[in-house]
């Protein structure tokens, strides 16, 4: 008896060892799907970006003062200038005798002399400028002159010359001379054209800056000084060269009226970072600014009301969480580790954290709630 019934408990003992072991593997089972999860931790890309930013300046009266524009103000300044360059030369040969003279004035008023005027040697040989000239009181001008006729008979050394045209009591204050003599060699021939004109007015707009600078920083303190982006220059001719005319020099007068925009640079940095931060993207979140990119200028003046638009690039480190936004986690079931990072590489995500659990769980889990994206 006592055989059988220790057969029996074997028996029994195996019966409840196995639906232990069942039991055991069934909630390990059900653990296993129901802690499994991976967990992915993407950091955010970061990169610079740079955008152009419009900033409004007002008067300090205007009524129209608000967190996004700027206070200024705009101080004038009006002067004259002159340049002069070389005109366009060609060399040309000549069949008659010809050089450059010096024209004196010392006479008690100015003197203008047209074209052709007559030049008289001593032996009375006779010579015409080429172009008009005005001389000054107590100045000088220098022009071309030619032999009346052509030939050798006219070719002379250094000389000075009467104008006969003149008053002959005049004659003696206001002459010519020559220091090179007149010949009949190749000579240079001097026109004045646009380009001369174009670059005596570059000229003088580089001038114009400068001593418009000057004027108006004079009056401010060292923390409102301007420079040359705050400025704004219009040039009105008041007298320049006949287009076209023979004359070595191309001279150019002009009257400046040159306008500076006076405001605080640290009022303007912080108007334009402020705007630059509104128009992130949603994704989008400021990391530093970028002030060595700092560049700006005046896109708009308007003289009357005292009112002008400033353009700023500006630039800044930003970071971006867009990617976490693209992934769709029914991409991700079943994979594993290394398939994973595949996966987002492919999506321009490089540093991802990737953590599955239990810790031998190899695969990502095929339900959305247990891929944890953050």
């Amino acid at each position: 008896m006592a055989t059988r019934t220790t057969k029996k408990n074997k028996v029994y003992i195996r019966i409840v060892t196995f639906f232990l072991i069942l039991t055991i593997l069934a909630i390990f089972i059900v653990l296993h799907f129901a802690l499994a999860k991976v967990t992915i931790k993407v950091e955010s890309s970061t990169e610079n970006i740079d955008k152009n930013v419009l900033v409004e300046m007002v008067p300090e009266n205007s009524g129209e003062i608000s967190e996004e524009k700027i206070l200024g103000k705009i101080i004038n300044t009006e002067f004259e200038l002159n340049a002069e360059v070389e005109s366009s030369k060609q060399m040309v040969p000549s069949e008659k005798a010809g050089g450059y003279v010096t024209i004196y004035n010392n006479y008690s008023k100015d003197q203008v002399l047209v074209a052709t005027t007559r030049l008289l040697t001593p032996d009375e040989k006779l010579f015409r400028i080429a172009d008009r000239v005005e001389i000054p009181i107590g100045g000088q001008a220098r022009v071309w002159a030619e032999a009346d006729e052509a030939g050798e008979d006219f070719v002379i050394g250094p000389s000075k010359f009467t104008i006969p045209g003149l008053w002959k009591g005049v004659q003696e204050y206001i002459y010519a001379e020559t220091e090179t003599g007149m010949t009949m060699e190749t000579q240079p021939q001097y026109v004045v054209t646009q380009e001369n004109i174009n670059e005596a007015q570059n000229k003088i707009l580089a001038q114009a800056k400068i001593q418009a600078l000057e004027n108006i920083n004079e009056e401010l303190q060292d923390t409102l000084k301007i420079n040359e982006d705050r400025l704004l220059v219009e040039t009105e001719t008041l007298k320049v060269s006949e287009l076209g005319s023979r004359s070595d020099k191309t001279s150019l007068t002009q009257k400046i009226n040159a306008y500076g925009l006076v405001f605080t640079e640290d009022d303007l940095i912080k108007v334009a970072q402020q705007k630059f931060t509104k128009e992130l993207e949603s994704n989008q979140s400021l990391i530093e600014f970028l002030n060595d990119q700092f560049e700006y200028q005046i896109i708009e003046t308007d003289l009357e009301t005292g009112k002008a638009v400033v353009e700023i690039k500006i630039a800044a480190k930003v970071s971006s969480n867009k990617h976490f936004w693209e992934i769709d986690k029914e991409d991700l079931f079943g994979l594993t580790e290394q398939q994973i990072r595949e996966k987002l590489q492919n999506m321009n995500v490089e540093n991802a954290e990737i953590k599955f659990f239990p810790v031998w769980l190899k695969n990502a889990p095929s339900m959305k709630d247990h891929i944890i994206i953050e």
